[in-house]
């Protein structure tokens, strides 16, 4: 199994909490599980950090059954549509999005 991990790193205005947490969870998170290959996605959201934790506003995590899979949704021009519908939900953030690809250990 494979998980891509989206950092979103950085603060939400208080003005945008709202807005930013419905677009992830009712439209970036639904539309990520429609991509190819991808098994499913979940939206993380920080209640606690602990002493000099970076400033996670938002973690993704997305799921794949293989490399193959996530190598999939990467080239697929579905993603590219994605990137594009993503753009204003990224409005709503201050900061930058980071990803990391992991191997999930047998």
């Amino acid at each position: 199994m494979w998980i891509r991990a989206a950092y979103w790193i950085g603060t939400i205005s208080s003005e945008n909490v709202d807005a930013l947490t419905q677009a992830i969870n009712e439209d970036v998170v639904p539309a990520l599980r429609r991509l190819p290959g991808v098994k499913d996605a979940l939206a993380l959201w920080p209640r606690r950090y602990e002493h000099e934790a970076p400033a996670i506003a938002c973690q993704l995590l997305i799921y794949f059954d293989s490399k193959a899979d996530l190598d999939t949704m990467l080239e697929s021009p579905e993603r590219q549509a994605f990137r594009l519908g993503a753009r204003e939900a990224i409005a709503l953030f201050n900061g930058s999005i980071s990803h990391v690809d992991f191997e999930v250990a047998a």
